[in-house]
């Protein structure tokens, strides 16, 4: 088996998204159940069905936050940000700032654990409410429906990043089950980002179990760091991948989010990865 792994801080060799597509509005993760602005479906109106990227380009134009469901595209280009030579220098300045202010994987104080617990992954799921998670998250909340401007009401948003409302277990593994508050909290763009190659690789593996979570901090909805775990349904008690993110974590960059994508590429094949757990189990006399 591949061994796990945490690239929560990965080197700036590794991924991002093109700074090429315009900053979204403060507000822009909002969205109004209400509003008659919703993209349009091409099942209603007879026309080509849209790509990945138009889907996410009308998403945000109607203030739909995004989240790590999977997609049949890459969306790498629009979820990361150019590298520049800067990016190490970036990278150690978060981290010392982290540690000094003791947020994210540095944050010492208790943690409440949210996640479903183990979950079978679903060979297919269908289309989803784009707006049901934020009103999820709003009534959980109280009222804001922004994973940004709550952080920043908390006083733990870092300076400059945008949060987005995460789900531990993607809706494009688990449906419905997963709009649940269990299922969701506030954590940054760049972890949210991180989460996507691993979640599109196991997406139709019914074999695989996500047990994803959050170490959320008391009283709150923030996610200090993400731990994003799965299992072979047969060797429950082994995870096959598992990495920590940190709640904070900046904008991925294009070379990281390449890195990530690597990472995670062995969950892709899955009769390879079936005839791997056979043979373990078969070692071990049947018992996973």
């Amino acid at each position: 088996m591949t061994p796990t792994r945490s690239p929560s801080l990965p080197p700036q060799t590794q991924a991002s998204a093109s700074s090429s597509t315009k900053r979204p509005r403060d507000d822009a993760d909002t969205f109004d159940a209400g509003t008659s602005k919703r993209p349009r479906r091409a099942a209603a109106t007879g026309e080509k069905p849209p790509t990945s990227a138009e889907l996410y380009k009308q998403q945000k134009e109607v203030g739909l936050q995004d989240t790590h469901s999977a997609r049949t595209g890459d969306m790498s280009s629009l979820r990361t940000t150019q590298d520049t030579p800067e990016d190490r220098l970036n990278l150690l300045a978060h981290v010392g700032s982290q540690a000094k202010d003791k947020k994210g994987l540095f944050y010492e104080g208790p943690v409440e654990r949210r996640g479903l617990g183990p979950q079978q992954v679903l060979t297919s799921v269908p289309d989803r409410d784009k707006g049901e998670h934020t009103n999820v998250f709003r009534t959980m909340t109280g009222g804001e429906p922004s994973s940004t401007k709550y952080q920043q009401g908390l006083g733990t948003a870092d300076k400059g990043t945008s949060y987005e409302i995460l789900h531990g277990m993607g809706h494009g593994e688990g449906g419905k089950k997963t709009q649940s508050a269990q299922n969701l909290a506030s954590a940054s763009h760049g972890a949210n980002t991180a989460m996507i190659p691993a979640d599109k690789a196991i997406a139709g593996n019914p074999n695989m179990l996500v047990d994803t979570h959050f170490n959320v901090r008391p009283g709150t909805h923030r996610a200090e760091s993400v731990v994003q775990t799965f299992y072979d349904k047969d060797r429950p008690k082994e995870p096959i991948f598992q990495q920590h993110l940190d709640g904070d974590m900046p904008k991925v960059t294009t070379s990281q989010y390449k890195q990530l994508q690597k990472d995670a590429e062995f969950l892709k094949d899955h009769d390879r990865l079936a005839a791997a757990v056979g043979l373990l189990n078969l070692k071990d006399g049947g018992k996973g």
